[in-house]
């Protein structure tokens, strides 16, 4: 697990700066009323309020031991990442992180380089060694409970307190695991408190942060991003630091392992030293120090300046000092080869490739050689800047200069992140999840908003339309109008009125009068042959009043209620209910009629037969009567 104080350059930093003190060549720190200075030569066009003409940019920042290094990287219009301008400073020295004096230095070194420039986003590294990484495997749960399966998890596996640690994870994919199909896991925890201080560190200088990350995501950006090509497969990363280093094992462009091994220059530096004090006599000079063996390992790099004759180790050949430290890097290789064993054992079928070789010193071939030798795969420099560079460093000191190149890549592996690319401490998977929930709010917002635009337009629609026709129907009724002339009189419509009132109540008087006979002559036309009359009864109510009385300015009369009907029905006996369904049924639909009810229904000898006896009572309707 990356569990190293030195693997990245933060470390570096803190072992170096220890005082407090204020080194005179620190600039000033600028005014907030003041203007940030802007690159010479450049020139912006600043459109306040809806569209920018610039490109938004990402900031790598990498604080190594000696230097921060900026590179700026854009994304063109055809998807390509481009380094527009990358820079370092060197840092002030005895200078700790928690003072002003470093906080202004920071402030004017992103001053110059940034300029007054508000779109781009900073990425910083910390420290790999404070981030737990861990990878672990869970069952398949539908997406909702992958956050709380991974939770306990990892509480059961290795307990953090979620007050002082962060924890993150990405989801890497389904495995095979003991022929159970489960999810792979990238978990990594982190402590709050130093993530706060970084964020802090960065808004006090008015230029707040984006996303923290460490060295191997920064690396793993490189592979997802295409800027280093992995169609090899499974590859590693092997940095060498100080006091420990790590290897990083990538899938495709998946961060799969990480471990930390507790081997590193300073290992290398204490055999070199050893093996010097054991050659030189007694009594010929002073034993050789740690901090020359230091140099003399440092002058392999062909980008180091040569020994002096006044520094210890002058006049030895590289090949000698190669031999002296081999002792130390075959025990660093041999940690190595145990991790490739462990992953082949986890992951079966699966073969690393090719191995990167980076760290702390510098660049020395034949140290990626004999790595790649000893576990048999391709070994080779992390130069992510070789053949990529667009921009000149500023200092154009490392034109030529592979060690230079190198020192760059964490900035450029930062500068190419992404918060959906690239694991971010400041915005972990509770953020991720109140962030979808924000957008799926906002999406179900605005298609309400869309629909309701809709119904509106709609309704505007319709009621242009349903004016238009209103405003034609009323030129047809002018035009009508206009053809009949002049307007009728209301005296005359009032004359009308009463000449159609008086029809209508000569029209009810013969209705009275006349109701019998109609009543009976409707009996008669629904009546079949095979019915016979015995009786016939028509039943009055009480005497009309009211307004129908007044009306027909008559005496009251009775009204018509119910008609009984008594008869016979002849012919064959299996067809007596037949027939007076039908007969009942054809009574009902008649419009004089409703409430047909059958009173009696038997079946009685009628002279040499049978006949079916029956009484019906039919309520007359009130419409008749007007």
């Amino acid at each position: 697990m990356a569990r190293l104080s030195d693997i990245t350059s933060t470390e570096k930093l803190l072992k170096v700066i220890r005082s407090r003190k204020k080194d005179a060549s620190v600039p000033a720190d600028p005014s907030p009323t003041e203007p940030l200075p802007s690159k010479t030569g450049r020139f912006r066009i600043s459109l306040p309020g809806l569209i920018s003409l610039q490109k938004s940019s990402t900031i790598g920042i990498d604080i190594g031991h000696d230097y921060l290094h900026l590179v700026r990287v854009v994304k063109t219009t055809g998807g390509h990442w481009e380094i527009t301008d990358r820079t370092r400073f060197t840092l002030p020295p005895e200078t700790s992180r928690e003072t002003p004096e470093f906080s202004s230095f920071l402030k004017s070194s992103l001053a110059s380089f940034c300029g007054s420039e508000k779109q781009a986003d900073l990425w910083v590294n910390m420290s790999a060694g404070k981030v737990d990484v861990r990878h672990i495997r869970i069952p398949k749960v539908p997406r909702k409970q992958i956050a709380n399966v991974v939770f306990w998890t990892v509480k059961k596996e290795a307990p953090f307190d979620e007050k002082e640690m962060l924890l993150d994870f990405e989801t890497q994919g389904e495995v095979i695991d003991q022929g159970i199909p489960k999810l792979a896991i990238m978990v990594y925890t982190a402590p709050r408190r130093e993530v706060e201080e970084l964020k802090a560190l960065f808004s006090r200088i008015g230029r707040p942060l984006t996303g923290i990350s460490i060295v191997p995501f920064s690396v793993q950006n490189l592979f997802r991003t295409g800027w280093i090509p992995t169609q090899e497969g499974t590859v590693a990363n092997l940095f060498i630091g100080n006091d420990f280093s790590r290897i990083d094992i990538y899938t495709i462009d998946k961060l799969v392992m990480t471990r930390g091994i507790k081997a590193g220059i300073n290992s290398m530096v204490e055999a070199l030293v050893e093996r010097l004090n054991e050659q030189k006599p007694d009594a010929v000079a002073p034993a050789l120090t740690i901090e020359e063996g230091r140099k003399i390992i440092r002058s392999l790099g062909p980008d180091s300046p040569p020994l002096e004759k006044s520094n210890a180790g002058f006049g030895l050949r590289k090949e000698d000092i190669f031999e002296m430290i081999r002792p130390a890097l075959e025990r660093l290789t041999r940690q190595v080869e145990r991790t490739f064993e462990h992953y082949t054992t986890t992951m079966p079928g699966e073969r690393i490739v090719r191995i990167y070789v980076s760290g702390a010193m510098n660049f020395y071939q034949p140290i990626v050689d004999y790595v790649g030798s000893q576990l048999g795969i391709a070994s080779d420099v992390l130069d992510p800047l070789n053949g990529h560079d667009s921009a000149v460093c500023r200092d154009g000191e490392d034109a030529l200069c592979i060690s230079e190149r190198i020192a760059f890549g964490p900035a450029l592996g930062l500068a190419l992140s992404d918060k959906h690319l690239t694991p971010n401490l400041m915005f972990t998977y509770k953020d991720k999840a109140r962030e979808a929930s924000v957008i799926r709010i906002n999406r179900v917002v605005f298609a309400a908003f869309i629909a309701t635009v809709f119904v509106c337009a709609g309704v505007f629609i319709f009621q242009n339309y349903a004016i238009a026709n209103k405003k034609e129907t009323i030129a047809g009724i002018e035009k009508q109008m206009a053809r009949i002339g002049q307007p009728v009189d209301r005296n005359r419509l009032l004359q009308m009125a009463a000449k159609v009132a008086q029809r209508r109540q000569l029209s009810r008087s013969y209705a009275d009068r006349y109701l019998g006979m109609v009543l009976i002559s409707e009996l008669a036309a629904l009546t079949p042959e095979n019915i016979r009359f015995t009786d016939l009864k028509i039943n009055f109510g009480p005497p009309q009043t009211g307004e129908a009385s007044k009306r027909t300015q008559d005496a009251p009369k009775a009204r018509i209620e119910e008609v009984t009907v008594e008869g016979l029905i002849l012919g064959e006996r299996t067809l007596f209910e037949t027939s007076l369904a039908s007969y009942t049924m054809a009574l009902d639909a008649s419009p004089l009629f409703r409430q047909v009810s059958i009173q009696k229904n038997t079946v009685e000898p009628y002279i040499k037969d049978e006949a079916l006896h029956f009484i019906l009572n039919l309520k007359v309707e009130e419409q008749v009567h007007g």
